[in-house]
């Protein structure tokens, strides 16, 4: 068996990888929006199909990267067509990576400004022998969200 020869079986399924890398551009597309509309606990939702797609195409990447060969029989149009797809891909991964970024800044206002109300509510009143003397801190507040952006 020369190198150029598949083994049995192995073939590089292109029009799925097409289709999978345009869902996964699709998925993130909707993220985007939640995270536009900041409905960042919808997103959960996503991540499953998100999970699959991500292994199903890593699976396509590493059939190619054990038999490199297997570019050489994409037809031509197909090419072309995955190019297209992983252009829309990359676009819209960046403008989820902005909005995360986004997200993740709101957040983190989010909890500054919880933690100084908080610190605000959470004076003791000192007194003196002359009687009240002002607010006194407590030591230390910490304050954080149990989700992550």
């Amino acid at each position: 068996m020369s190198m150029q020869q598949s083994q049995p079986g192995t073939q590089l399924k292109i029009k799925d990888t097409i289709t999978l890398t345009a869902r996964l551009a699709q998925l993130l597309a909707e993220e985007v929006d939640l995270l536009g509309d900041m409905k960042v606990s919808r997103i959960e939702a996503l991540q499953q199909e998100k999970i699959f797609i991500t292994n199903a195409l890593e699976a396509q990447r590493k059939l190619v990267d054990k038999h490199p060969y297997l570019l050489e029989t994409i037809p031509s149009q197909d090419k072309h067509d995955l190019e297209e797809v992983v252009n829309v891909f990359n676009d819209i991964l960046q403008e989820n990576h902005r909005k995360l970024m986004v997200a993740k800044e709101i957040n983190h206002k989010i909890v500054q400004a919880i933690k100084a109300v908080v610190k605000d509510q959470s004076m003791s009143r000192v007194y003196d022998g002359k009687g009240y003397t002002g607010n006194q801190p407590y030591v230390t507040l910490s304050v954080t969200l149990n989700k992550k952006v």
